[in-house]
């Protein structure tokens, strides 16, 4: 078991938002791959790597915006 992170994926449902967007078949794939591995986390894309690290430095990290 492991914990798959993805932002945007390339389907009918996102076909009309912007943004990054990663195809199924590549996150199938890294799933796959992050599996046979024994990972814990599989981690798909920038966004999804942005959004990890931000977590741990708490939401100022992540809303640096924010007063």
């Amino acid at each position: 078991m492991a914990g798959l992170h993805v932002g945007g994926m390339d389907t009918d449902m996102s076909r009309d938002l912007d943004g990054p967007k990663t195809a199924p078949a590549d996150v199938a794939r890294l799933a796959a791959d992050g599996l046979a591995e024994g990972a814990y986390e599989i981690v798909v894309d920038d966004v999804s790597r942005q959004v990890l690290s931000g977590l741990s430095g708490g939401v100022a990290a992540l809303y640096p915006q924010l007063p």
